[in-house]
């Protein structure tokens, strides 16, 4: 009986030995084949796949049918199949032919697509752009991919070389997103790139919408605070962004913060001024206020409008000084909205806001003077003011 079953077992291993040579000799012939109708004219790709997907199935490590499957997916415009397949083609492994036409290939798509993309990007058809610059930077990886792996010198110089290529491919990609209003797709693209080179500026400044329109507002003060630090010229814009990023997280201080900077940058854009100016007095921080808008008259001592604002705050600060019972800030306070309407009123003799202003604030002095004959010069000047402003409004001269 043991005997019988030793008997069996060697019988069963020679079949075994036997079949193995027979299943490489069938997979040998699937791909002669396959390659046969690969270069018959026109090509039969079907009975081509299915020769492949046989060999495949027997043995799902097969390098050459990966990479002719690739061939063939390449060839029909299955890009998605064919990365699939080439993914685990590895190139060494190849005939001397085979390696050539992998990596003319690769180059070819690489070349093809990036031109594709940059004629449908200022076609303005920028979700067949996205695509066509995916294609390139996936072909470009890929070719990198396979020549580091052969540890030749040359090869992995080869590999380097690429590499300006695409990490623009990764810029327009995510930019061709960003035209086709798909942000998710347009952020994986440009993050990556970011990740390869973290000073990549127009991969910030393309970041920028991306993190504004999805109220990301953690990252789109880090985006913008880069593309101000790495900028030549500064635009506007990024500053007013950056401060909405920091309302989004409600932090006031930085908001502040914000405003200072961009005056420094533009210190002839009045909107900075005048915006700084409400925040602190929408606080009653009418000192913060004024200096704010003190700095805006200097940069710009024409402006009228910031002469009323200034005007504004200073009287506004009178009034809460003398509630605060400190006579003597609210009268230094309503003396600078005097002085602020004076100096608007020259630029601008008819204008209606800065004599009602004007005339406020002497009536707001003459509530505080203790001097009877000077309470009544300013109680005088007030109601001429207040008077030429209703004459102005009822003759319409006024502004």
């Amino acid at each position: 009986m043991f005997f019988r079953k030793v008997t069996i077992c060697v019988l069963f291993a020679l079949g075994f030995a036997v079949l193995v040579p027979i299943a490489a000799d069938a997979q040998k012939i699937e791909l002669r084949s396959a390659k046969i109708y690969i270069r018959e004219t026109p090509p039969q790709w079907d009975k081509a796949l299915a020769l492949l997907e046989t060999a495949l199935e027997k043995d799902p490590g097969n390098n050459d049918a990966h990479y002719l499957l690739g061939l063939i997916h390449y060839y029909k415009a299955n890009f998605d199949e064919m990365f699939e397949n080439w993914e685990v083609v590895i190139l060494d492994d190849l005939d001397r032919k085979d390696k050539n036409q992998y990596k003319d290939t690769l180059n070819s798509m690489i070349r093809t697509n990036y031109q594709r993309g940059q004629q449908s990007y200022e076609k303005g058809e920028y979700a067949n752009a996205a695509d066509f610059y995916s294609r390139s930077v996936n072909a470009t990886s890929m070719l990198q991919d396979a020549l580091r792996s052969t540890g030749n010198k040359n090869d992995a110089k080869t590999a380097d070389e690429l590499e300006p290529a695409k990490q623009q491919g990764y810029l327009y990609w995510g930019y061709a997103h960003l035209g086709a209003e798909d942000y998710d797709n347009a952020r994986s693209a440009l993050e990556k790139l970011l990740e390869i080179d973290p000073d990549k500026f127009e991969a910030w400044d393309g970041l920028i919408n991306v993190y504004y329109t999805s109220e990301a507002w953690d990252k789109l003060i880090t985006a913008c605070n880069k593309v101000i630090e790495m900028s030549e010229e500064i635009d506007l814009n990024t500053y007013l962004i950056l401060r909405n990023a920091y309302f989004g997280v409600a932090d006031t201080a930085s908001v502040i913060a914000t405003y200072e900077r961009a005056m420094e940058a533009f210190p002839e854009e009045k909107s900075l001024y005048r915006d700084a100016s409400s925040i602190h007095s929408a606080k009653k921080n009418y000192d913060k206020a004024i200096e704010a808008l003190e700095k805006g008259h200097s940069a710009l001592p024409d402006d009228v409008e910031l002469l009323r604002y200034l005007g504004t705050n200073y009287y506004n600060k009178g009034l809460s000084d003398k509630e605060a019972g400190d006579v003597e800030a609210a009268s230094m306070a309503l003396h600078g909205a005097v002085d602020s309407m004076n100096r608007l009123l020259t630029l601008q003799p008819n204008n209606i806001d800065g004599h009602d202003i004007l005339s406020d604030a002497y009536f707001g002095l003459a509530s505080i003077e203790t001097d009877e004959a000077k309470s009544q010069e300013f109680s005088a000047k007030g109601e001429e003011h207040r008077k030429k402003k209703l004459d102005l409004i009822t003759s319409g001269e006024g502004m």
